[in-house]
């Protein structure tokens, strides 16, 4: 199948939201996309009291032949991408809150495959003090948060 990278992000997120990601008081947990001021549960701002949230990025990481069709138009692409989730909770909540909300998303990506998007891995980092995280898109100050960060590295298929 020929994928776009619209179509692999669209399928990671749909991934994403369509799960039950939920914080340790199990109330659902929010997801921010680059360059949209709306979260997934429909607020623009951040809230006034912090809660947790996710941000994501999709990060292309380049293209390379991995097939020869029929000539130019025909040559099958293997892209390879990452999917970024800073998971922020609010500080003084311990990281076993970031991390667990980050493994939520992990446990969603593991040896995932389906028809637009194939996942090998995907990993659970601990992060700190949200004031030193400055990921591209997020227009809200995130000061009052912690972060735990989970990676997940796919590909897509694209012929052309």
């Amino acid at each position: 199948m020929s994928v776009t990278t619209s179509q692999a992000r669209q399928a990671a997120r749909t991934r994403i939201e369509g799960a039950s990601i939920l914080d340790r008081k199990s109330s659902p947990v929010s997801f921010r996309w680059q360059n949209e001021a709306q979260d997934s549960l429909g607020s623009i701002s951040l809230p006034d009291t912090p809660s947790p949230f996710v941000y994501c990025e999709f990060l292309i990481e380049g293209a390379r032949v991995a097939g020869y069709g029929g000539g130019r138009g025909a040559n099958l692409y293997r892209n390879s991408a990452r999917l970024v989730a800073y998971v922020l909770v609010p500080k003084n909540e311990g990281l076993d809150e970031a991390e667990s909300i980050a493994e939520q998303v992990a446990a969603l990506f593991r040896s995932y495959q389906d028809g637009t998007i194939t996942c090998f891995d995907a990993t659970v980092y601990p992060g700190g003090d949200g004031v030193t995280l400055h990921p591209a898109g997020l227009s809200s100050p995130v000061g009052s948060y912690f972060f735990a960060t989970t990676e997940v590295s796919l590909i897509f298929d694209l012929i052309g």
